[in-house]
């Protein structure tokens, strides 16, 4: 539907211009009127419209200064005078200015309907030619985005600025946004290229990726893309901003980068470098320590805390994603993790064997996760399964889960200060019920647990030092002095007193 001003500064003659024909039965609507020349150029600014329909002389500024004045700036928009002077002059100046039809007034609709029908068909061609132009043009313009990103165009560096230009595409600064979204690449591209049309700075592309190239600050084209992500419970990233057009693949390249790290975060988020902390890669370089976080879990699971288990599920979550596991990465550290907990579950107590293994888990569950925070929430569940497995059918007080602790991992370097920290008891108050409940300190009663499996080894044979470090004491002389204050005797002296007993016990016998 085409659009028609009409400017007269009679009210009857504009009142009867309005219904003097069916307007939408010849493809035009009027979509305003104006009593005067300077109204109806403040009109056109506003509106736009295809079809000016204006009288000559009218107060303030006539028809044909009007002309004049749009003239100037649009050179597609269609005029019909209506006048009730038939001055040649008029008309001449008419044709100057490319106008459609000269018209005079009482006003005839005969004469009216085929000037709107032809200028319909002009308009449609126009607009026809004028689509093919700009699809030409998009098309050239993707064309040199898709060689600006993948440095494949031949240009010199001066014809490249030069191009820039005519695209639209100078600017201060520049950063490439890419899309994760479940839905067609084509559904992409549509949607965005609506916000195309009423944003300024950002221009869609399609190749290699849908993404969008946002030009200086672009503050509306962020929120509405925000919105878009979270609206398609997606992923977007935002690759670092640069100064040379020349150089967009690197923002490109970024922005692909962070693409690949939407297994480390929550659908609807759109990535920028600061997620991942790219600036500070001192943390990334170094080992990630999982023996400490696997140590820490099997004292809780021992001890039956179920919070501080997601706590430090969670924590070692955090620190994936802070030293930038990809997927298949961060999937194996987990599943590797939760076999090494249960490992160490075993080692100290060979009878949860059998109650592990009536749990059964399958890594491939892990690896069917679109997202890490599945991952922490099937771990975290496991464990919880695992604490109540293993406490089903007992109502064991804190100081015999402690107690049980020290049976089972005194190996470990156990303190009291980080029993209680876990348990959320101050240190003193649990030392003291410790003490009430088993008659020892907890130290005393370490030491003790640790002796007398040291007795153990060393009935086995183990020589003194390696007995020690199995124990929990890395100071051999330590142990020395901790063996003969419990036992009277020192190790050497201990084994080789169990040495000549069993030979007496063999010579008995025989």
């Amino acid at each position: 539907m085409y659009q028609v001003l009409i400017v007269d500064d009679e009210p009857m003659i504009r009142e009867g211009l309005c219904s003097l024909i069916s307007w939408h039965q010849y493809g035009f609507r009027v979509q305003g009127t104006a009593k005067n020349g300077k109204e109806a150029l403040q009109l056109y600014q506003r509106l736009k419209p295809d079809v000016i329909i204006v009288d000559i002389r009218m107060p303030e500024m006539g028809g044909l200064e009007l002309i004049h004045t749009i003239r100037e700036t649009d050179s597609t928009i269609r005029f019909i005078i209506l006048t009730g002077h038939a001055d040649f002059t008029y008309a001449k100046e008419a044709l100057v200015h490319r106008v459609d039809g000269y018209l005079l007034k009482p006003l005839d609709e005969e004469e009216l309907i085929p000037l709107l029908k032809q200028i319909q068909v002009d308009l449609r061609q126009r607009n026809t030619l004028t689509e093919l132009l700009e699809e030409d043009f998009q098309m050239k313009k993707d064309r040199f985005i898709t060689q600006a990103l993948t440095r494949s165009n031949t240009l010199s560096k001066d014809q490249f600025y030069e191009q820039c230009k005519v695209y639209g595409l100078s600017a201060k600064s520049y950063r490439i946004m890419l899309f994760q979204v479940q839905q067609s690449k084509e559904l992409t591209e549509r949607e965005l290229k609506q916000l195309e049309r009423t944003l300024p700075n950002g221009f869609v592309f399609t190749n290699p990726k849908v993404g969008v190239i946002l030009l200086n600050e672009a503050t509306e084209w962020e929120r509405q893309l925000n919105s878009f992500v979270q609206a398609k419970e997606g992923y977007g990233a935002i690759g670092e901003a640069v100064t040379d057009p020349l150089t967009l693949i690197q923002s490109y390249s970024n922005a692909l980068d962070l693409l690949s790290y939407t297994f480390l975060f929550k659908e609807s988020t759109c990535l920028t470098n600061n997620h991942l902390n790219i600036n500070d890669i001192e943390k990334k370089d170094q080992d990630l320590n999982l023996e400490d976080y696997v140590k820490k879990l099997s004292i809780m699971v021992t001890l039956g805390l179920v919070t501080s288990c997601r706590d430090l599920i969670q924590e070692l979550i955090d620190d994936l994603i802070d030293r930038r596991y990809q997927p298949m990465s961060a999937q194996k550290t987990m599943i590797h993790f939760y076999s090494m907990v249960v490992n160490k579950l075993v080692l100290h107590d060979p009878k949860k064997l059998t109650l592990i293994e009536s749990l059964p888990f399958n890594p491939s569950v892990i690896y069917e996760q679109s997202h890490i925070y599945e991952v922490a929430k099937i771990m975290t569940n496991r464990v919880i399964e695992l604490i109540h497995l293993i406490y089903s059918e007992s109502k064991t007080s804190t100081v015999e889960k402690m107690m049980e602790l020290i049976d089972k991992q005194f190996a470990e370097n156990l303190r009291l200060e980080g029993i209680a920290e876990l348990l959320n008891y101050n240190a003193a108050y649990l030392g003291k019920v410790f003490r009430e409940q088993t008659g020892e300190y907890f130290n005393t009663y370490l030491d003790k647990s640790r002796i007398k499996y040291g007795k153990i080894y060393l009935e086995q044979g183990y020589k003194v030092y390696e007995v020690s470090e199995k124990v929990g004491y890395k100071d051999v002389d330590y142990f020395h002095r901790k063996f003969k204050k419990y036992v009277g005797i020192s190790p050497r002296a201990f084994q080789k007193q169990q040495i000549l007993l069993q030979n007496l016990k063999q010579s008995n016998i025989q």
